[in-house]
């Protein structure tokens, strides 16, 4: 019978008239009517787990922004009719229905009702288009992009219009609308809805939740089911919109950065600062000096007389180890860039108006022209220019001003677009560009883009974006956690931060305190890059020289437990930094905490964020925690306690069971890294059972996934009182990888006295550590033979 109707045109008389009804019509898994009112509501499963809702009037094809990266897979649900209604039963326990005469579409989950969609779609006099959507439970609400006034966004009025807000920090009522702007919501029910749309627009989380836009194009959305955790939803949301490559290793390591280093003399200098005073150091980023001054925005060539032999200079940090990013922005100054500007104005590469007449924009720098992403002749420009700089040398680029900061409204696209409609995606495009790039031309090279303007998907383009211009404060340090959450929400898990803060006081340019505060969260932030106006360095720090330098290290130590990071980021999309209640099924006490997160599954941090503090409160999640700096102490959740923090302590706690992977000896830069040769820090409490799996690879394939090309490292642990247990076991190779690895395993908070003996494989070990230190073993793995350490206390 399903058969033939999804063969079968079907009649069907309403209250409202003759509708008419496609079940199961091509593309499979598609219900589709058409309302009264003549809007054809198109519902479709692109997967067991994301919905595709389409709205368009009679004759018009439904809107679709290229939002989506993934194809649609095989349907497996059932769709059957009752009466008035459509029902899509799928495997994920989602149910989706239709109702023929309404166009109205319920979401129900686990036989909860979630979401309610009216199908009634309004359009306003001015041609702004309006539909609402009613959460059935309510709940807590997260995402929609870089949002740094609040974590959880409940009752907020968000505008869809990215906006640089220079200077800000904590309460500054413009941080609800930042840089990049995503049409997205994710509830702590398990669900998420994304708005097919980049155009200007308003999303209100109220009850309706409202969102009104200024597309021309009728309001589609899709909605995607999480199974009842934010984890879930987060990894449903990157396979719709795509997946972040895995990031060149160095991006990984510390990089420094200034507004600006001048010349070659002052970036060698830098450099050599760092390393003299035993910093390790990954990466250099080079403002806008390196084109000359302010004013040859635009030139892409670099200056000659304060960058006499650019090449020489990249290959010589090169081969230190640092690898060079320059800065580009969307706008060609009409002073020190006039010869690119009448280029690209001769052939209709910069943004005209209706009328079709140039039209310049008024930056900070002065009158200039803007590149038009949306013509094809620009992007191919930019493109040559790009290639040309990095076949020279340069290691990653620095899409600056790309919300982009200034953009008239009088402006159309080369696609017809206009402004107010082109704008959050012109990040998307410009960052395409250099993908695009090196997909082409070095297809062997990871990708490090530094972008602060997109939307939607912008993670596609391996771009690493920040939270732009903050201001040197401790105003501006307290946002950062919150931009990180909803970012890493939002599919932007390396968003990061000017580290010791961007925008100075110059009656007060140098806070020590402030410095400390914030390098320790830049060491547990997806990018540790530090950048100001003056004073960027830490070697301007003398009096805490010990604690940066020990800062710095502890990234590079972490690397292996980073780098793992980055594997389920690109396999499975989780964030770096995710809430505490990124697990959890549906409301926990922890869906509004904005000054803690989780360094994965493993690690709480909770940085100290106010001025002059020497200690703070902690909450606590579920389960059993060790205190990372003290592992002697184990505290109980759900709890809050008052921990002490002097400024050489960072706040963190390491879940009961967890393992650690480290690097544990001196590197001058990723360069150093010996996969041969692991520290792992394991941490057995009561009973408890747990596993972890580190991944490695080459570091350096953009296939390796693709390939698989990689190994992962499983540990598992179990604990009593009476014995721990500890299984090692290797699978997977990749080119170069080393036949053995020694690594060395260490019980923080167990001493070598209470372990009484120690099996490996059977065999009996000698304990040769002393017996008020910690228990060390030093065991070697090989890829056929796996290990069980059997502990006895």
């Amino acid at each position: 019978m399903l058969k033939r109707l999804n063969l079968i045109r079907t009649a069907v008389m309403g209250i409202f008239g003759t509708v008419a009804v496609w079940l199961n019509a091509a593309p499979t898994g598609t219900m589709t009517t058409v309302t009264p009112d003549g809007n054809c509501v198109v519902v479709r499963a692109l997967s067991d787990n994301i919905i595709r809702v389409t709205n368009a009037p009679r004759g018009v094809k439904p809107s679709h922004t290229q939002a989506a990266s993934m194809k649609a897979e095989k349907f497996n649900g059932k769709i059957v009719k009752n009466g008035s209604q459509i029902v899509m039963t799928l495997p994920s326990g989602l149910e989706v229905s239709l109702n023929t005469a309404s166009g109205a579409t319920s979401f129900t989950g686990g036989k909860e009702r979630l979401l309610y969609d009216s199908g009634v779609r309004t359009t306003a006099s001015d041609g702004r288009k309006s539909m609402s959507l009613v959460p059935a439970k309510g709940g807590s609400f997260y995402g929609a992009g870089e949002r740094g006034h609040s974590f959880n966004i409940e009752g907020d009025t968000l505008v869809m219009y990215n906006r640089q807000n220079y200077g800000y920090g904590e309460g500054d009522p413009r941080i609800n609308q930042m840089n990049i702007c995503i049409p997205l919501f994710v509830s702590n029910q398990g669900y998420g809805v994304l708005l097919d749309d980049y155009a200007a627009a308003e999303l209100v989380m109220s009850d309706p939740i409202t969102y009104t836009t200024e597309s021309d194009a009728p309001i589609s959305y899709y909605f995607i089911y999480g199974a009842d955790n934010l984890a879930s939803v987060t990894r449903e949301y990157t396979r719709l919109t795509g997946r972040q490559e895995l990031p060149p290793f160095w991006s990984l390591g510390y990089i420094t950065s200034k507004y600006g280093y001048h010349n070659e003399s002052e970036t060698r200098g830098v450099i050599d600062t760092l390393k003299n005073a035993g910093y390790s150091v990954d990466g250099v980023v080079l403002d806008l000096y390196w084109y000359g001054k302010e004013t040859d925005m635009g030139r892409l060539e670099w200056n000659k007389e304060q960058w006499p032999d650019h090449r020489k200079m990249l290959a010589d940090l090169k081969a230190q180890g640092v690898n060079t990013v320059l800065i580009s922005q969307p706008y060609i100054n009409k002073i020190g860039a006039i010869d690119n500007y009448n280029q690209l104005a001769e052939k209709g590469m910069l943004t005209h108006d209706a009328q079709g007449k140039i039209n310049d924009v008024t930056t900070w720098v002065g009158e200039a022209g803007m590149f038009d992403v949306a013509n094809p002749d620009t992007r191919r420009w930019l493109r040559e220019r790009y290639r040309t700089l990095t076949d020279e040398g340069v290691g990653g680029w620095w899409g600056d001003l790309g919300e982009p900061e200034v953009h008239p409204e009088t402006i159309v696209h080369a696609n017809g677009e206009k402004a107010r409609q082109y704008h959050n995606v012109y990040g998307n495009v410009w960052s395409s560009i250099i993908y695009d790039l090196y997909k082409d031309e070095y297809p062997d090279t990871r990708l490090m883009t530094l972008m602060r303007g997109g939307t939607t998907g912008l993670q596609r383009y391996s771009v690493f974006p920040w939270s732009t211009d903050v201001s040197r404060s401790w105003a501006g340090l307290q946002p950062q956690i919150k931009i990180m959450l909803n970012s890493g929400l939002s599919g932007l898990a390396y968003m990061s931060h000017d580290v010791g803060g961007f925008a100075i006081d110059k009656e007060n340019p140098i806070d020590p305190e402030l410095y400390v505060r914030w390098l320790q969260l830049g060491t547990f932030s997806p990018i540790l890059r530090t950048h100001a106006q003056e004073f960027a360095e830490p070697y301007h720090y003398p009096e805490y020289a010990d604690e940066l330098l020990d800062l710095v290290k502890t990234r590079y130590r972490w690397l292996p437990y980073n780098y793992t990071l980055a594997y389920e980021n690109a396999s499975q999309g989780y964030p770096m930094v995710r809430p505490l209640n990124f697990d959890a099924h549906g409301a926990t006490p922890y869906d509004s905490i904005t000054d803690e997160y989780m360094w994965g599954s493993e690690v709480l941090v909770a940085p100290v964020l106010q001025q002059g503090a020497r200690k703070r409160d902690i909450v606590v999640p579920d389960g059993t925690w060790i205190d990372y700096n003290n592992p002697d102490v184990t505290y109980h959740g759900p709890s809050k306690i008052s921990y002490d923090a002097p400024l050489n302590v960072l706040p963190m706690l390491i879940r009961a069971g967890a393992f650690i992977p480290q690097a544990d000896y001196e590197m001058d830069n990723t360069g150093d890294y010996d996969a041969s040769l692991y520290t792992v820090l394991y941490y057995p409490r009561g009973n408890v059972t747990s596993d972890y799996v580190m991944f490695e690879d080459d570091r350096k394939s953009t296939s390796s996934l693709d390939n698989g090309e990689y190994a992962l490292i499983t540990f598992r642990g179990a604990a009593s009182k009476s014995s721990i247990t500890v299984d090692i076991d290797m699978s997977g190779d990749y080119p170069g990888m080393p036949a053995e690895k020694t690594i060395t395993l260490v019980l923080p908070g167990i001493k070598s006295s209470n372990i009484k003996s120690v099996t490996e494989n059977g065999r009996v070990r000698t304990i040769t550590e002393s017996a008020d230190k910690y228990f060390t073993l030093t065991v070697t793995l090989t890829r056929n033979e796996p290990l069980k350490i059997g502990l006895s206390l």
